[in-house]
């Protein structure tokens, strides 16, 4: 044989060892094809987990805000009637007062005094 040559045997190892390697390397592929299939379902399963926690949120906050809303325009109701009457309240008072000093305008005052200790005023 030539220096460098191999002979059937050898080549048949050789091949052999190659496809042992090749079936090592297919092996693990698929390995880290699984592990990255599974790294994606957790990724696509926490996406939609978060997804639905942020619409909780958001369904909460706009409960929240709907009811502070409501709150807040009932609570403005109950001072625009408490305003209203606080004012025909003072309207009414004013005309009292109005009133009471166009009687007192024109009021005279009597004063008749009687005796004291029996003794009349001159």
């Amino acid at each position: 044989m030539e220096p460098g040559a191999q002979s059937p045997q050898e080549v048949l190892q050789a091949v052999r060892r190659l496809e042992a390697d090749l079936d090592a390397i297919r092996a693990r592929a698929r390995e880290r094809a699984r592990d990255l299939d599974e790294v994606r379902r957790t990724i696509a399963e926490d996406a939609a987990r978060e997804r639905t926690l942020l619409v909780e949120d958001m369904e909460r906050l706009v409960d929240l805000i709907g009811s502070s809303w409501r709150s807040t325009h009932d609570q403005i109701a109950v001072l625009t009637n408490e305003v209203s009457a606080l004012g025909a309240e003072v309207a009414r008072l004013g005309d009292f007062a109005e009133r009471t000093a166009g009687s007192l305008r024109d009021a005279r005052v009597e004063l008749h005094l009687g005796p004291v200790n029996g003794v009349h005023p001159h």
